[in-house]
């Protein structure tokens, strides 16, 4: 009997956030005894790293769907750059410009590859700022794409390289 295993301490949203550039990624390197893959890059230099609120605000979703081509898993991962500003517009300049993947670590340390160099994930965002004294003044942004399988797990050291 094959069984699933059940996380009774499960906590949602997600801990770090990394996007870089498709022509960066070199492999996914397989470690055959522990059964785990591991993210190598051709460069650092081009990673943009998005700090996350530790309010579980920050999302991944991925949902497997059917086409009359075969089934892809439409994916958005999701969340919120307090205080719009100068600096930051910059890189949100960048990642509006560009493909990503998109490393991400959830509050539970699984840690998942988004995105392909063939099918990359596209970047947008808007800025608000509400009328109330306790609304956020930030930008809300999302990393999306449809994708021909479920974005792979990696190794935790995986982070550590990034």
């Amino acid at each position: 009997m094959k069984k699933i295993e059940f996380n009774f301490e499960n906590v949602g949203g997600l801990a770090e956030i990394y996007a870089f550039p498709p022509d960066d990624f070199l492999r996914l390197r397989h470690d055959y005894v522990s059964g785990s893959d591991s993210l190598e890059l051709l460069t650092r230099d081009n990673i943009i790293a998005i700090p996350v609120f530790g309010d579980r605000s920050f999302l991944f979703y991925e949902e497997k769907e059917q086409a009359a081509g075969g089934d892809y898993w439409d994916l958005s991962i999701e969340g919120v750059i307090p205080n719009i500003n100068k600096d930051n517009q910059q890189l949100l300049d960048t990642l509006s410009r560009g493909d990503w993947l998109v490393v991400s670590m959830d509050n539970n340390g699984v840690v998942h590859l988004s995105g392909s160099t063939e099918i990359p994930l596209s970047f947008s965002y808007k800025k608000t700022t509400g009328d109330a004294y306790a609304s956020l003044n930030g930008v809300e942004f999302s990393f999306q794409g449809q994708q021909p399988s479920p974005s792979a797990i990696l190794n935790l050291d995986s982070l550590a390289d990034l």
